[in-house]
């Protein structure tokens, strides 16, 4: 008797390309396998070691035009709440489907509520994914200040000059100085796990030259979560986004073009929508592999 299996693919999200933006494993899950235990969720997320696998379960639609999934995300060492990248990659995923084909308009249900990804009109190929925005606070004392700018002075080797610093949720957000040069920067990730929150976000208004149209750009470092460095985080961009729309006083419902600037990279359209309080992510996604997982 053959060892039962499951059909996962592998898309590289927020690129246009292969070989760039942040790989994640998609599996749609037969039902079957819908029982599967959180934990044999987590070990096959683990065999992949991707920064996100997500596992996906049809449910009934409620609307026209519309299909509907239930949606989870595993990094290789704990479930989390929001994911960006994983949920683009699905949306890709379902879209490529005989019935994907059929609809524009995606509803996932998560740990972060119902969230929608469209298909963004005028042929580009683009997905459009409907997130929370952030809500953001700062730090309330001096020596959490001093303690965050001691840690990425350390992390960067030196030579950083901290301008602001919020936290919203597992994020924490450090603005540096754009004369230091985040892009080209050796970063060492672990130093970051000194900080009481899962994931830092270390952002600039420094240009780069791989998308001279963006406004802003970051890299994102997740080692409590198993992660030392994630190539693009679309969940960290629902706090990047309403901070620098109004560092920089740019008017919500504007699309602000950003670069997440780690190796691998990758490019987002954002906007904001301050009165209901979500961002609105466009990105690219490219399949790369398809394959069986024998169980």
């Amino acid at each position: 008797m053959s060892n039962p299996t499951l059909l996962y693919t592998i898309v590289d999200a927020f690129a246009s390309t292969p070989f760039s933006g942040n790989p994640a494993c998609v599996i749609i899950l037969p039902p079957a396998r819908h029982s599967l235990s959180s934990e044999a969720l987590l070990q096959i997320a683990a065999e992949f070691n991707l920064s996100e696998t997500a596992f996906l379960i049809p449910e009934p639609s409620t609307s026209p035009g519309t299909l509907r999934y239930g949606l989870r995300w595993f990094t290789p060492a704990v479930e989390v709440p929001l994911c960006g990248h994983a949920t683009l990659a699905s949306a890709r995923v379902i879209f490529s489907t005989p019935e994907g084909q059929q609809v524009d308009m995606l509803e996932f249900e998560t740990l972060s509520g119902t969230l929608v990804a469209k298909k963004v009109p005028g042929g580009s190929g683009k997905i459009e994914l409907d997130f929370p925005a952030s809500t953001l606070e700062e730090l309330a004392s001096a020596d959490e200040l001093a303690q965050v700018s001691e840690v990425v002075s350390a992390a960067a080797g030196g030579g950083v000059s901290v301008r602001g610093v919020r936290k919203a949720g597992f994020f924490m957000l450090v603005e540096v100085d754009p004369s230091f040069d985040l892009e080209g920067a050796v970063m060492d990730a672990t130093s970051f796990s000194k900080l009481p929150f899962d994931a830092i976000i270390v952002t600039s208004s420094r240009p780069t030259s791989f998308r001279p149209g963006a406004r802003f750009i970051s890299r994102v470092f997740a080692p409590r979560s198993g992660v030392a460095e994630d190539p693009v985080t679309g969940s960290a961009h629902c706090v990047l986004t309403p901070y620098w729309s109004q560092a920089l006083n740019i008017p919500p419902g504007d699309v602000i073009e950003a670069r997440q600037a780690s190796k691998r990279g990758g490019d987002l359209d954002l906007i904001w929508d301050k009165e209901s309080g979500r961002v609105r992510m466009q990105g690219s996604a490219v399949v790369t592999m398809r394959g069986e997982l024998y169980l």
